[in-house]
Parts: structure tokens; sequence; C-alpha cells
């Protein structure tokens, strides 16, 4: 299995789910699917923060480095030394984006299309946790 070993890589990744997210969120059959696409979208946008920042050429072990092997978004939001502050615009979003986990992905109930949509939302919207991240790594 190839791991990303770049930002581009990662960024890759980020725009698959986020396409995945989008073409799933409304579907009432598979709107949790587009809501874990959504947080897999930010987990990989943070971890493409943390690479840019960091300047990684090689992935760190994970030994040197678990924190880059998990799936808790909180984890990898202090990892890239995000601090969101109540008056932030994008800190509702985080506060939605921060609600996810990854053991959710197994329940076999439908999820309402409205929460995933408010997820997909809180990821790519304007002021959005991916939309932010993107300025941050390619600013231009």
């Amino acid at each position: 299995m190839a791991d990303p070993t770049s930002v581009d890589e990662w960024w890759s990744l980020v725009k698959q789910h986020e396409a995945a997210a989008k073409m799933l969120c409304d579907n009432r059959d598979a709107a949790k699917m587009g809501y874990d696409h959504a947080a897999l979208a930010v987990e990989c946008a943070l971890k493409a923060l943390i690479w840019h920042r960091e300047r990684f050429n090689v992935r760190p072990s994970r030994e040197e480095r678990p924190e880059l092997y998990s799936h808790n978004l909180r984890q990898l939001k202090d990892a890239a030394e995000i601090k969101v502050k109540h008056s932030d615009a994008s800190a509702a979003c985080w506060f939605v984006v921060l609600q996810w986990d990854r053991g959710q992905y197994y329940d076999p109930k439908r999820m309402p299309r409205k929460v995933a949509r408010a997820m997909v939302d809180a990821a790519f919207g304007d002021v959005g946790v991916v939309t932010w991240v993107r300025k941050q790594i390619f600013r231009k």
C-alpha cells in the first residue's frame, strides 16, 4: 500500500474525498458515507498542512510521530498547532468536524441527510475547515 508522502499526494486524497462527500450527502441511503468522506477529507487536509509546515520529504515513522498515524481530528489539529478562537469565522465549522469519530463509520443506521450536509458544509463551505487549510497551504 502506498501512503502519501507529500503535500500534493495528501491534497489529491482531499479532492477525492470532497468529490465523494458532495455526491453522497444528498443520497438517502448513502448520506452517512458522504459524512465520512467529508471527515476523511478534513483528516487528509490536516495531514497535508502538517507536511507543509514541517517540510517533510519522507513519512516519519510511527514511533517518531504516532499522532500522524491517527484518524483523530482533534489530535491532528493539535499536531498542526491550530488554535481556534470562539470568535474565528470558522469556529462553528471546527466544532462540527471535531465531532467525527472514525468508529461511527461502522454504525449501520442511516444518517439524516441534513446531518451529512452540515458536515460537508463545515468541511468545504466558504469558512469550512478544508477551505481554511487550503488557504494556509496554497496562499497566492
